[in-house]
């Protein structure tokens, strides 16, 4: 990341591009009441001036549904301060695992398939985009039918009897489920393909898991011996250039404007459309400073009401709930009420 004062690079559509970096003391914390249109929210915030920290996701542990108390993953990835991620299934009986995406170093984890990311790129310049990433695969180097192949995802159990997904190392050291054909890939190699088994994966590898329909249409291509590889792509076919990103959403703030709608980016439940609840936000002002921000309770479009009032030009709505919740300088500012997946961080650089 660069020292220099942040600067916006870019904005199109849901961009948003600015630079993060160096040193600075411990940040001040800010509890205060702000009008959100005909209310008075309260919200404890924290703010990081452009260009002193460095902005990253980070796990609870060491797979992607590993789960944590915040100030746990805090302490683990020596954060300056951490609010609460993406969400996640967190309920009695759930598997823990985020909904939205998650990539960490490089490493894509998980890809949500509703609402807003905020992506760190690989230069350092943060911003937030409409979700909707994909996982295109080839096969010997060709795109083309009939060596092109897919999956929904990355690191999710299945719910349904039709899947095509991918498992990395971050999700274990086997599936956790039997596939019907699991197609096991090492060092970039088809090594084989097995039915019935909760597979291994490899440590330098993946495996696409398939079952029901999905078999019919991909496992005859997994010859073994020949090389397999994927990527994640934009709608538009650009690959996915971030080093960290964190999906939630809604977007509340773009370019200065109130924007929330969150039925609009695909939320059905209530307590994103229409619910007050506890809240946590992320968003840039003008000048590039880094906001984080809780609100113990607020609807949607009060809390993008208040980022507006608190300098957010650019913001971004992430979990609630018991899950949101600050930690600064070690210190749980607003203790989250339950243990979470991942945290958006922020470290002094010295």
């Amino acid at each position: 990341m660069t020292q220099s004062p942040a600067r916006c690079v870019r904005l199109g559509g849901l961009g948003l591009a600015l630079t993060l970096g160096v040193a600075l003391a411990q940040p001040a914390v800010q509890r205060q009441t702000v009008r959100a249109g005909s209310a008075n929210v309260a919200v404890t915030s924290v703010r990081f001036p452009a260009g002193r920290y460095d902005l990253s996701v980070a796990l609870a542990g060491p797979r992607v549904a590993s789960n944590a108390p915040l100030a746990q993953i805090a302490a683990r990835s020596g954060a300056t301060c951490a609010i609460n991620g993406t969400f996640l299934a967190a309920y009695a009986g759930q598997s823990g695992e985020p909904y939205g995406t998650l990539v960490v170093g490089g490493r894509v984890l998980h890809l949500g398939t509703v609402g807003t990311r905020l992506d760190v790129l690989q230069d350092g310049r943060v911003r937030f985009a409409r979700d909707g990433l994909r996982i295109r695969g080839t096969l010997d180097g060709s795109g083309a039918s009939p060596n092109n192949w897919y999956a929904y995802n990355v690191n999710q159990t299945p719910s349904n009897a039709n899947y095509a997904y991918l498992y990395t190392p971050d999700y274990g050291p086997r599936l956790r489920f039997v596939p019907d054909v699991a197609v096991i890939v090492r060092n970039g190699v088809v090594e084989r393909a097995v039915r019935g088994e909760a597979a291994q994966i490899p440590a330098d590898g993946f495996v696409l898991a398939l079952a029901g329909s999905e078999v019919r249409q991909l496992a005859g291509r997994f010859t073994p011996g020949r090389r397999a590889d994927y990527r994640v792509e934009e709608a538009d076919g650009t690959p996915l250039g971030a080093r960290f990103s964190l999906g939630a959403g809604p977007l509340l703030v773009r370019d200065g404007s109130v924007v929330a709608d969150p039925s609009a980016e695909g939320f059905r439940q209530d307590k994103i459309l229409t619910a007050r609840g506890a809240r946590s936000a992320v968003g840039f002002t003008a000048a590039g400073d880094l906001l984080l921000v809780t609100f113990p309770g607020a609807t949607i479009r009060e809390e993008a009401q208040a980022m507006r009032a608190l300098g957010a030009v650019n913001a971004m709505n992430l979990d609630g709930g018991a899950s949101s919740g600050l930690v600064c300088g070690g210190r749980a500012v607003v203790p989250g009420g339950r243990q979470i997946a991942n945290a958006l961080v922020v470290r002094s650089r010295r």
